[in-house]
């Protein structure tokens, strides 16, 4: 991980390095950048480099610490993901209370992960800035995990030491990615919204891709008739119970990309998905209303709305502006 991180993120691996060599790292690290980039796999780094014995600066990665730690199994380390659902204040509370305790491994350190901060409610949030403007113990590192700062307060944000993840190149991605055997055109879809060759792996082995990318196919065949397959996308794409909310989250991610990429000339696109966009531009559709759409949809898939009338209006809103 050191060494993807040394090449991947140079700025984020310097940083680290020499506030981890000083004994300058902040209380509060806001790690902020798209999604594939490793801002996880950094963070569970600093556990490591603040909880191992043998760090210099960073984490060995081999003793039994390090070991716990890469598996989210140390005690004193604390994780809240919100990727698949939103943080709530009362998790937070429960996070404050766990941590006004004195810590139970060895080193003496604790520290929490919020994994997307940005889907945590308000309430959570004002529980949360609270906790970072009062620590109770100089001990205490927090890690905070975003693609966007935009939707976290302000306050939070300056309460924090920034560390932006620069986009890795999608082409090298995609490239890498078909080294591992993904398809030529999974590949150069899902790079898109995933940066990392072996997640772009794991996507495209996933039935929720599989079915998003179907509909996805079924959605521009029938773009001059959506009400022709917009039963059929609710119920034989979306309508899965176990995984509605992953497939219709790479739905939008696939058309999100496609529709970009038709802005930008297809470049590097597979025959057949330009052929597609081609078809799409004698349209003259609006791009930028579509995207409008897609990113609005997206953005509620991350709140307690429910799923089938997400999707339902999300695509009577794509009717209204296809046309």
């Amino acid at each position: 991980m050191i060494n993807r991180l040394k090449q991947e993120q140079p700025v984020v691996y310097q940083t680290l390095k020499n506030c981890l060599e000083h004994d300058h790292l902040s209380h509060a690290l806001l790690f902020a950048g798209p999604k594939g980039t490793p801002k996880m796999e950094t963070a569970l780094l600093v556990a490591q480099s603040l909880f191992c014995d043998d760090a210099h600066p960073f984490g060995c990665g081999q003793c039994a610490v390090c070991q716990r730690t890469e598996r989210k199994e140390y005690t004193d380390l604390i994780i809240l993901d919100g990727s698949s659902k939103s943080i709530k204040k009362e998790e937070i509370l429960d996070l404050q209370e766990q941590f006004s305790k004195t810590a139970l491994e060895k080193s003496g350190r604790k520290m929490y992960i919020i994994n997307a901060a940005e889907n945590a409610t308000t309430e959570a949030l004002n529980s949360l800035l609270k906790f970072l403007e009062e620590p109770m113990s100089a001990d205490v590192t927090a890690v905070l995990i975003v693609e966007s700062t935009d939707r976290l307060l302000p306050t939070i944000v300056s309460r924090c030491q920034i560390l932006p993840f620069r986009p890795v190149d999608r082409a090298q991605c995609a490239q890498q990615a078909r080294l591992k055997g993904v398809s030529s055109t999974d590949a150069w879809m899902i790079s898109h919204f995933v940066k990392d060759p072996d997640a772009v792996l794991k996507v495209s082995e996933t039935e929720s891709y599989q079915k998003a990318y179907a509909g996805f196919d079924l959605f521009l065949d029938n773009i001059t008739d959506l009400s022709r397959c917009m039963v059929e996308l609710s119920t034989d794409v979306f309508g899965a119970k176990s995984d509605a909310k992953e497939t219709l989250g790479y739905f939008i991610d696939i058309l999100t990309s496609f529709f970009e990429e038709m802005a930008c000339q297809m470049q590097d696109a597979p025959l057949h998905l330009m052929k597609k966009a081609e078809k799409i531009e004698a349209r003259g559709l609006d791009l930028a209303q579509v995207q409008i759409v897609l990113l609005e949809t997206k953005d509620k898939l991350n709140r307690p709305y429910n799923l089938t009338l997400v999707s339902d209006q999300m695509m009577i809103r794509l009717m209204e502006v296809i046309g």
